[in-house]
């Protein structure tokens, strides 16, 4: 196939399903970029990106194709990096009011967990300078119960886990609920991946 048809063959594609092209996105960055506030778009402007570098990664071209396929892939994903993290950095800024209605659901996500986060922060500064050590017990308590869950992405031993119970051997794709200290340091070492359960 040529390369102008395949091109025609994309952006064709991308209307259909309603896919976000990359001229699409460069006008929502070059927005978000140049104004002050948060701008409104669409609630599924990151799933509409997602679909579409799904879709290019899925493509099976060769030659020259393939190239311009890997670009555009790259092109798209800095163009989405720079767009999210430059709404992120606006939403942290508190310059002016949220507006819960600019935000999309993965943007809620994120800051949920930002908000949980500094939750944490304030419970515990408040514990240590009120003088609740019962309170902090409370905590370390938790945190020496507390699993992750994890998808092993490469072969381990087994070990003894930080609560003194035997984990593994374990295999690539397997699952394993692991003591917290344990499951960071595996994952920080690229041997697993969290999975998030809700």
């Amino acid at each position: 196939m040529s390369t102008a048809g395949a091109q025609n063959r994309n952006e064709m594609n991308a209307e259909d399903s309603g896919h976000l092209e990359l001229k699409e996105l460069y006008k929502l960055l070059k927005k978000e970029i140049e104004t002050p506030s948060l701008q409104d778009i669409e609630p599924d402007t990151f799933k509409r990106i997602a679909a579409v570098l799904g879709n290019l990664k899925g493509q099976g071209y060769e030659g020259v194709e393939a190239k311009m396929r890997d670009r555009m892939t790259e092109l798209l994903s800095q163009a989405a990096r720079i767009l999210i993290e430059a709404r992120q950095a606006k939403i942290r800024s508190g310059n002016e009011p949220l507006d819960y209605s600019k935000l999309t659901d993965e943007e809620k996500y994120v800051l949920d967990g930002r908000r949980s986060s500094e939750g944490r922060v304030s419970e515990v500064i408040a514990a240590t300078v009120k003088g609740r050590p019962k309170v902090l017990e409370s905590i370390s308590s938790r945190m020496r119960s507390k699993q992750i869950v994890v998808r092993f992405v490469r072969p381990i031993e087994a070990f003894v886990g930080v609560d003194m119970n035997k984990y593994g051997p374990f295999q690539q794709e397997d699952v394993a609920s692991l003591p917290f200290e344990n499951a960071r340091s595996i994952i920080e070492g690229g041997a697993a991946v969290e999975v998030h359960v809700e």
